[in-house]
């Protein structure tokens, strides 16, 4: 997406293309570092990091790239002996398992919205690279 459409809405109550992407980041972040890794959690009304306002497409890019970073690092040294412990997920009963699995959900999901606003603007999106 040209940086000049980043701020694109579907419709107005729409996450922007960009909103969507740095949603993705917090949401790995957070379910990454913080459900997952033990971090304290960053406060999606409060937090900076993971907002729009004054970043620029690179930086944007740069930050998403970086937060995947962070969380395939996490995926790769998690212990597996811990995939069945509980946790409370906004007031419901999750396994950590659950939890990865939402997450790769959750990150389909916003990617999803967000190749509806290429092709709103008659771009053509990346070609899907199935799960390697």
């Amino acid at each position: 997406m040209p940086e000049d459409n980043y701020n694109f809405k579907a419709t107005p109550e729409s996450l922007s293309f960009a909103q969507n992407l740095l949603h993705i980041a917090y949401a790995m972040d957070w379910h990454s570092q913080s459900l997952l890794g033990g971090r304290e959690a960053r406060v999606w009304q409060t937090d900076t990091i993971f907002k729009v306002k004054g970043k620029s497409k690179k930086e944007m890019i740069d930050l998403v790239e970086k937060t995947f970073d962070a969380t395939a690092k996490l995926l790769k040294e998690f212990d597996t002996t811990k995939l069945e412990d509980r946790l409370d997920y906004f007031g419901l009963d999750r396994t950590k398992r659950q939890i990865f699995m939402l997450l790769a959900d959750y990150i389909t999901h916003h990617r999803a919205q967000m190749l509806v606003h290429i092709r709103l603007n008659r771009l053509v999106p990346p070609r899907y690279v199935l799960f390697q």
